[in-house]
């Protein structure tokens, strides 16, 4: 009984000690999980502070970065600027445009009623903006290329022809006008004929670097003209002059001077006196027939007649531009800028990007206008 009492009261024991080991191990479950919650949690909001950081972070080195650009753009702008300010023409301070008066000044007066420079300023853009944005457009690319083909002209060199046009404007101004006035009533004061003879003269510069002396050619001709009114008659006559032109022929074959032949045979007035010579001649400017017979022959040939024109001709090349005096070559030089100084002007400006927002820009190499229109203005010419 004993032993049977003691084993009830184990068991018994056992049963009542159960419930109680249950609810701590429950606890314990309890209070582990709680700690992982918060373990979660705790991660969570670690994770959520590291992403924040980052952001901002992030935002950060944005503005950085924003900030770093500005400052680059900044310093580029005024690399731009201070590059610009060198390659633009430091010009001598007496020919700089004057500033612009303050827009309440005084610049005149009538019976006492003011005329004030913002009157003047705004006419002045309204009823000659169109003419001066263009000529500045001119010279902008003027020097842009100049720039760009390493050509320069000194202020002392603009100067000098500066003073030149002055004395040769002095002899235009009326009696009882200065000559500043004079320049100024024709919208030429200092400034921009200081301007415009420096864009003349590089484009001179330009102009010559293109310039072939072999483009001019002298020579000499025997000129035999077809007698006859009609096309009929000129035809009948032609066998006349042409035999006459090669008895001329045969006998400079023979070895009579050419001037003694022109004096015999030739019938052009204009050179007959002159030993048959003719002044230097642009080859772009001779006839074709005329000149493919002189680009083959060498200096001193003297070609077979040829039938040109109204007669028959013999030639003799004499020398081309290459050949020339230093002062007949600078001559031809100077010559040929003229010549082609109009043609340059219009392909810079046709090559040029340009945006005009007072009026549009004229394209010289726009189609003719339809027949009867207005033809477009010409590229403006600068005064030598």
């Amino acid at each position: 009984m004993k032993y049977r009492y003691g084993m009830l009261s184990l068991l018994g024991l056992a049963i009542a000690i159960s419930p109680v080991v249950g609810v701590s191990q429950q606890q314990k479950q309890q209070s582990q999980s709680q700690k992982q919650t918060q373990q979660k949690q705790q991660a969570q909001q670690r994770q959520q502070q590291q992403r924040q950081q980052q952001r901002q972070q992030q935002r950060q080195q944005q503005q950085r970065q924003q900030t770093q650009q500005r400052q680059q753009q900044q310093r580029q702008q005024q690399q731009r600027q201070q590059t610009q300010q060198r390659q633009q023409p430091q010009l001598p301070q007496q020919y700089r445009p004057a500033p612009l008066p303050a827009g309440d000044s005084v610049v005149a007066t009538v019976n006492g009623e003011p005329i004030r420079a913002s009157e003047l300023i705004q006419a002045s853009y309204d009823w000659f903006a169109a003419t001066a944005i263009e000529e500045l457009i001119l010279e902008r690319i003027v020097e842009q290329e100049a720039r760009k083909e390493g050509i320069s002209v000194s202020n002392a060199d603009v100067e000098a022809r500066y003073k030149q046009q002055l004395q040769n404007a002095e002899a235009q101004v009326p009696p009882g006008m200065s000559l500043d006035d004079f320049l100024k009533r024709n919208q030429f004061p200092p400034s921009r004929l200081f301007a415009r003879i420096r864009t003349q003269m590089l484009v001179e510069k330009l102009v010559e670097r293109q310039v072939s002396l072999d483009d001019f050619v002298e020579y000499s001709q025997i000129v035999i003209r077809i007698q006859g009114n009609t096309p009929e008659q000129q035809e009948e006559n032609a066998p006349a002059a042409e035999a006459k032109a090669r008895e001329a022929y045969g006998k400079i074959q023979q070895g009579l001077d050419f001037a003694e032949a022109v004096k015999e045979y030739s019938e052009d007035p204009f050179s007959k006196d002159r030993g048959g010579k003719m002044n230097w001649q642009n080859k772009n400017f001779i006839v074709p027939d005329l000149r493919q017979k002189l680009d083959a022959l060498q200096p001193g040939q003297v070609s077979e007649p040829f039938r040109a024109m109204s007669g028959y001709m013999i030639i003799r090349k004499e020398r081309t531009g290459s050949q020339a005096s230093p002062e007949e070559q600078q001559e031809l030089r100077e010559q040929a800028v003229r010549i082609q100084i109009g043609d340059y002007v219009r392909q810079l400006q046709s090559k040029a990007k340009i945006t005009n927002t007072i009026v549009q820009p004229f394209n010289p190499e726009q189609a003719a206008p339809p027949q009867g229109a207005p033809r477009p203005p010409a590229a403006r010419p600068v005064p030598r």
